[in-house]
């Protein structure tokens, strides 16, 4: 027969396995309950997000004629949104309208945007905006007044300068140095150029014009004004900052 004390250690393990068990599934349960909790607080905040961008989106899209991406940075949208502010808003989007250019790519990056009750107010932007070869030629057949015809435009990073192919088999070609100002690029015509040969600079302007012609950037969303200018291997790439402003809704 079994001894008292051995049935008491034998209960006594028992006892410890059952706890044991019980332990382990209520550590189970619990992570199970935190992880759903977890995913339902990722799948509010994915939502929210969502949200938040499509509001921001569809505001700048009716003026960019594109579609947009918008980011808001690592902190959680929900908590940007309860503060009713975004410290960090990024903005990208491909063949936007600008002014005389079409399918430009932008970026655009604004601090400090603050819900009021007309609209937006931004702290600081700072926009780069990248004006590939096709969008130029749309604004240099506009430049020109349509004296070239139909043109495709090249760039000369070394040079500073675009350059525009128009004629047959793109003989006739045209430089351009982009020159940036307070409100604006002004277009300095360069060399004229047939095949080898360069036109005087007197036949040149019966042709084209004497003045060289500008693209207007005063008055831009978000007070922004130009501070940067670069002819690329790929176009142009104009640099823009603007200061604290309100965006109307």
């Amino acid at each position: 027969m079994l001894s008292v004390m051995t049935l008491f250690r034998r209960g006594h393990a028992v006892r410890r396995t059952v706890r044991g068990r019980v332990s382990r599934r209520a550590r189970l349960v619990a992570l199970g309950v935190a992880g759903a909790v977890l995913a339902a607080g990722g799948v509010a905040e994915a939502v929210a997000r969502d949200r938040a961008a499509d509001r921001l989106a569809d505001r700048m899209e009716r003026r960019l004629h594109t579609a947009l991406d918008i980011g808001f940075g690592p902190t959680p949208v929900m908590v940007q949104l309860a503060r009713g502010s975004f410290p960090q808003v990024e903005v990208s989007g491909e063949g936007a309208t600008f002014r005389r250019f079409t399918g430009v790519d932008l970026h655009a990056e604004l601090a400090d945007v603050v819900r009021t009750g007309d609209g937006l107010s931004v702290a600081d932007s700072r926009v780069s905006a990248e004006l590939a070869d096709a969008a130029l030629a749309d604004a240099v057949a506009t430049m020109t007044g349509g004296a070239l015809g139909a043109a495709v435009v090249s760039t000369d990073p070394g040079a500073g300068e675009l350059v525009v192919h128009a004629g047959p088999a793109g003989r006739i070609a045209v430089g351009f140095r982009p020159v940036l100002q307070e409100q604006g690029i002004r277009f300095e015509r360069t060399a004229v150029k047939v095949g080898d040969r360069t036109v005087p600079d007197a036949l040149a302007a019966q042709l084209l014009g004497e003045t060289p012609q500008e693209l207007d950037l005063s008055g831009l969303p978000l007070d922004l004004t130009p501070q940067r200018l670069a002819v690329t291997s790929s176009g142009l790439r104009l640099e823009l900052t603007g200061g604290s402003t309100t965006v109307q809704a």
